[in-house]
């Protein structure tokens, strides 16, 4: 039988791993997705919103970035509560989202929704998928 003499070593190194498969997909959607947008924006609308879509972006990749590299740092320890940690981030986040808007007296309207709404949405969709994937192997 073989003993593994660094239990905690298999752990960290597992944890990397799906910190850098994260970063990888991050990277791929978060920047595809932006500059998609900021093309059709540009291309299609006109936009003069720039300004906003890539305030949008910093913010909601940033968030994004933070918040699920430390769902999996926490993912061993509080395995059972993850769920819980991803509701509270979001309220967190959206939270920040709002009170950054309404200090910088931005005005969302019809015109500049989406510029706000597609990158929340992109980083939503990656956070549920990675939270999901974090969950389905903590079981």
């Amino acid at each position: 039988m073989k003993h593994n003499l660094f239990p905690l070593q298999n752990i960290y190194f597992g944890m990397l791993q799906k910190i850098i498969r994260f970063i990888g997909l991050f990277i791929l959607v978060v920047i595809g997705g932006y500059l998609t947008h900021k093309t059709i924006a540009n291309q299609v609308f006109s936009s003069q919103n720039i300004d906003i879509i890539n305030l949008s972006y910093i913010f909601n990749a940033g968030f994004t970035f933070l918040f699920t590299v430390t769902i999996i740092l926490l993912s061993k320890k509080y395995k059972d509560q993850i769920g819980f940690i991803f509701l509270v981030g979001s309220f967190v986040k959206t939270g920040i989202f709002l009170a950054l808007i309404k200090l910088n007296n931005i005005e969302i309207n019809k015109n500049v929704f989406l510029d706000f709404f597609i990158p929340y949405l992109i980083c939503l969709i990656l956070e549920v998928y990675y939270v999901s994937k974090i969950l389905k192997s903590v079981k």
